[in-house]
């Protein structure tokens, strides 16, 4: 079953921001009244509103229901991405991958609790297989060149961030990534030219504060 939801992108110099709700004392109970489709869809409706809490009841409903949906589980796995519940949504997508071994985007989401809990080698691992299956997704490529370079990889790291920018010209990230990585390879031209880009593509405010001290950083005499 492919499941149509996109990857979550990992962070490079400042990490994904997760949602935490307050007040959300253990897990609820799972609902097993009605079906599977409605609870999917009810589901994917509390998760855009960010009502994390019954989006989880929602995707336990779903998995009741049907203990073998890969979508149940790939969904309830992104919740608690979105929750900062790590050791849940990594016990989600493991099982979502067990159901289903080629799922590309269970496998990349993987990649991207392993980088959020700083376990660099497993991330890797988790992004290299997903690009095996999909080897033009940019977005992968962008979170396997922000890997390597946690590792201190950094022509790695340039390398996937170039052909990511190749597969998708316009993926701001993949700029501020090559700039940052150029920086540390002490390649100061190249990393302001990179940057630069970055900036005229990317609208985040916080983002753009990085890029600019970056900036700031390699221009000062």
């Amino acid at each position: 079953m492919k499941v149509l939801t996109k990857q979550l992108c990992v962070g490079f110099v400042i990490a994904l921001a997760v949602a935490s709700l307050a007040g959300c004392g253990g897990t609820p109970d799972p609902i097993v009244e009605g079906d599977v489709e409605t609870h999917l869809a009810q589901g994917r409706q509390y998760s855009e509103q960010g009502n994390f809490a019954e989006a989880i009841r929602e995707f336990q409903a779903v998995i009741s229901l049907d203990p073998e949906s890969v979508e149940g589980h790939f969904r309830l796995g992104n919740t608690h991405f979105q929750q900062g519940s790590l050791a849940e949504a990594t016990r989600e997508f493991q099982k979502a991958l067990e159901l289903d071994p080629d799922n590309v985007d269970a496998r990349s989401n993987l990649g991207a609790v392993y980088y959020q809990q700083g376990q660099f080698a497993k991330a890797e691992t988790e992004f290299g297989q997903a690009l095996s299956l999909a080897p033009d997704d940019a977005e992968i490529r962008y979170n396997l060149g922000a890997t390597y370079v946690q590792q201190s990889k950094l022509d790695a790291g340039v390398a996937e961030f170039r052909e990511a920018l190749r597969l998708e010209p316009s993926l701001a990230r993949a700029y501020f990534g090559l700039g940052n990585a150029y920086k540390l390879q002490g390649r100061k031209q190249e990393a302001i030219e990179a940057l630069v880009e970055f900036l005229k593509l990317n609208d985040d405010g916080e983002l753009r504060a990085v890029a600019e001290s970056l900036l700031a950083e390699l221009r000062a005499p």
